[in-house]
């Protein structure tokens, strides 16, 4: 695709909205694909419905063809950098049909390799996401259009849209857009995911074997996102408690150095274990800092391949609804068999990528834990010297009870503090190793094979686009 806004064959800011609206149902799912230059290519009977559009009107046809005029050109040229740079991309999107109408969508386009995407739409559920994101984009769109009337090009007031864009993410919260990302494609599928499923259990054939394949393929994938959200989670948690670690350590100094400033008319042995403790600090510091870097960046991996695990998901679900169609026999004029063929290859290249990439995504999450676990470890072992410092504490406020009794309170407070930072530190490390095991991968990868079996079937003797696919790991 090229992300020339200026050769685009035929700005759809120059159609006109009416006004009137038509929403997505709940449960359609529609999809296309284009090659590089932004051409259709395929399509399901759901989009071809929704466009209002004839199917031969779409074939052939560039994709902006559906574009909103009250689309900011921004959110646009973030597409294109984020596909161009071979990652999948996830927006809310206000489409014109070809009636004037608006429907929206919550639109994910994938990467099929270096000379084509597919974009897969379903109907907006989080409201609260939805309404912030439209909110943003109306804000942004009249300074484009303003900068066009000053002169400027439509790819130079995209630039300048996309700068308001991000600076009114940043207002709502988020650093970037692939913040944003992570967090809407995740929770619009866990809506997805509640609603009832396709069923369709009388029928028989490839299609229906297909349906029943998709419905095993989104459990496994639902049990594989639970596990790299679960380790999330408990990257989080120490995330959390870094900060508290530091305190607990700095306290930890103070209180023994008020301690041996009472004691200091005696030889006080806990002199030495302070003296040391105080030296450690820099290193200290640097210990904690570098746990907080390995937290951070396992966490946002595994939000990360929760967004890619989600967008299987939902081609898994666009595959479920492709083969109700088939069943259904649903169709629109001059949809034809080579029509379907297409939309199968497409759909079944999109699986097998996308299930390549989060394999090794969820691998490398694995190693990250490991080594995040072992840095925890370390960290155990170096917070374990204070607990010694205290010990020597108590022993000499009971050598020195009328010097020390008022420290006593804080001495104890200090030994409780200790010990419950240590123990927080033993249980994240043993779950984060123990999550980091227990990857569901095999399962998926078993579901997943039987649902590409079962789409070749549909294909008959057609060579299909993932032939010679295989988990790495196999």
């Amino acid at each position: 695709m090229t992300n020339d806004v200026d050769a685009w064959p035929s700005l759809p800011c120059n159609r006109l909205a009416t006004g009137a609206v038509h929403e997505v149902g709940e449960d359609q799912l529609f999809f296309s694909t284009t090659d590089r230059l932004g051409v259709i290519t395929a399509a399901n009977t759901v989009f071809v419905q929704l466009s209002r559009f004839n199917y031969e009107q779409l074939m052939g046809a560039p994709h902006n063809i559906i574009r909103h005029p009250a689309m900011p050109g921004g959110a646009f040229k973030l597409m294109w950098d984020t596909l161009q740079a071979g990652d999948p991309f996830c927006a809310y999107v206000a489409n014109l049909a070809a009636d004037g109408s608006t429907y929206s969508v919550l639109a994910t386009i994938t990467p099929l390799g270096q000379d084509s995407y597919l974009s897969v739409r379903c109907r907006p559920q989080c409201d609260d996401l939805h309404n912030a994101a439209t909110a943003i984009y109306r804000a942004t769109r009249p300074l484009e259009l303003e900068s066009r009337a000053a002169g400027l090009s439509a790819r130079d007031a995209a630039a300048t849209g996309l700068q308001k864009l991000a600076h009114l993410l940043g207002d709502a919260g988020f650093a970037t857009y692939e913040d944003f990302m992570n967090v809407v494609l995740p929770a619009e599928m866990a809506i997805r995911w509640a609603a009832p499923q396709p069923r369709r259990p009388d029928a028989t054939g490839p299609a229906a074997d297909l349906l029943v394949a998709t419905t095993a393929l989104q459990d496994a994938l639902h049990d594989w996102m639970a596990h790299q959200s679960r380790l999330a989670d408990v990257a989080q948690h120490l995330q959390v408690a870094v900060p508290q670690l530091r305190l607990s350590m700095d306290e930890a100094l103070q209180t023994g150095q008020t301690l041996t400033r009472s004691t200091s008319e005696v030889f006080n042995p806990v002199m030495i274990w302070i003296n040391l403790w105080a030296q450690m600090m820099d290193s200290l510091d640097n210990i904690l800092s570098q746990l907080g870097q390995s937290l951070t960046a396992l966490r946002q991996s595994c939000l990360r391949t929760v967004f890619h695990l989600s967008l299987t998901t939902l081609h898994t679900q666009t595959v479920a609804q492709f083969a109700v169609e088939l069943i259904d026999q649903v169709t629109v004029p001059g949809y034809d068999e080579q029509a379907r063929m297409a939309a199968i290859n497409a759909l079944g290249q999109a699986l097998a990528h996308g299930f390549s990439a989060t394999e090794e995504r969820v691998a490398a999450n694995a190693t990250l834990a490991a080594q995040t676990a072992s840095h925890v470890d370390f960290t155990h072992d170096v917070m374990d010297i204070p607990h010694q410092v205290i010990a020597q504490w108590k022993k000499v406020a009971d050598a020195h009870a009328s010097d020390t009794a008022a420290l006593l309170p804080r001495v104890e407070e200090q030994v409780r503090r200790t010990d419950e930072s240590l123990a927080l530190l033993e249980e994240l490390s043993r779950q984060i190793s123990s999550v980091a095991q227990q990857t569901p991968t095999a399962r998926v990868t078993a579901a997943l094979s039987q649902v590409l079996t079962c789409m070749s079937a549909l294909l008959g003797q057609g060579s299909p686009s993932w032939a010679g696919w295989a988990p790495s790991g196999s």
